[in-house]
């Protein structure tokens, strides 16, 4: 049966591009866990260095909102717009039962179907589970390319839990970094941050891998609103910088987007109090969730280091096409 032919689609419907930046960001907040890439200051950073587009979409079931949802656009070949939907639909309830989710998913396949000239690649925002294999088999997508896989840190309980749930070694050596004198400063000069940026360009040349570029992390800057701006910690022993962390909120949960540690900086283990103290001030600040970012296989290190702070491992099920 085709999609169309399906009634139980015409119980939902999304609504694109007709919503104001406030109402997005509002319905933002009331998601259990907002991912970075379906924030309005993401999608207009990587609009703006890709040189695309994105469309903004309120998923309704019966009239009543449910979710969200960013696609972006790149052209392509003949001027065709690839489309792509990463770390979404965000939902505003916690669970969405399969039937709805399928048939949510089945509504945005066919808005991107091929001949409709908006392919989709899709990363949906879905643990990597057999039952979420099957709803995305049933919508009709194709598996493609292995999911991603972050470390989420709930910033809800207290700042005693939270020191006590840090792995052991981890706590080890934040104690080691506390005893070392270092002064950890909040950036707000725009030298600070073109420090950091190229100090990560340098370490990416220097060491084969792919991040974020200096000129989305410059974008996401400037299109991030005023209370939700990109926060550059930066650990100083000695009047000299030694190490700093980007972080990003987005509704109630914030990414640690890239950071940078010297000579010096690793020496004074740095980043274990730059991290600790930037989750102790998110939480301050009323954020929930810290996605502390991807961890894979070719960097074992990052990964262990990221997981001593104690948070919970999400591996998504994949990309489909």
């Amino acid at each position: 049966m085709s999609d169309t032919a399906d009634p139980s689609l015409t119980l939902f419907q999304i609504d694109w591009n007709r919503h104001s930046a406030a109402q997005w960001q509002t319905m933002l907040e009331n998601c259990a866990r907002p991912t970075l890439p379906q924030s309005l200051a993401y999608a207009a950073a990587t609009a703006e260095v890709d040189k695309g587009g994105a469309d903004y979409g309120l998923i309704r079931f019966q009239g009543k909102p449910i979710g969200m949802t960013i696609v972006t656009q790149q052209r392509g070949f003949a001027g065709a717009a690839n489309s792509s939907l990463y770390r979404g639909p965000l939902w505003i309830y916690d669970e969405i039962p399969a039937e709805m989710l399928k048939l949510a998913l089945q509504k945005l396949r066919y808005r991107h179907r091929w001949w409709r000239g908006r392919p989709l690649t899709f990363h949906p925002e879905l643990a990597d589970t057999p039952a979420n294999r099957d709803i995305m088999k049933a919508a009709g997508f194709r598996r493609v390319a292995e999911g991603y896989s972050t470390i989420w840190l709930d910033l809800t309980p207290t700042v005693e839990t939270l020191r006590a749930d840090l792995r052991g070694t981890w706590r080890n050596q934040l104690n080691q970094a506390e005893g070392h004198n270092m002064d950890v400063v909040i950036a707000t000069d725009d030298s600070q941050f073109e420090w950091l940026y190229d100090n990560h360009a340098q370490h990416m040349a220097a060491h084969g891998y792919r991040g974020p570029s200096p000129a989305l992390l410059r974008a996401l800057r400037k299109h991030a609103s005023a209370d939700q701006q990109p926060q550059l910690l930066i650990a100083q022993h000695e009047g000299a910088p030694v190490a700093g962390v980007l972080m990003t909120v987005h509704g109630t949960s914030a990414t640690y987007v890239v950071g940078w540690s010297g000579d010096q900086g690793r020496k004074l283990r740095a980043h274990n109090l730059l991290l600790w103290r930037a989750a102790t001030h998110l939480k301050v600040a009323g954020v929930r969730w810290l996605d502390l970012g991807g961890i894979n296989s070719e960097a074992p290190g990052v990964a262990a280091f990221k997981a001593g702070m104690g948070g919970e491992t999400t591996t998504l099920v994949g990309g489909y096409v």
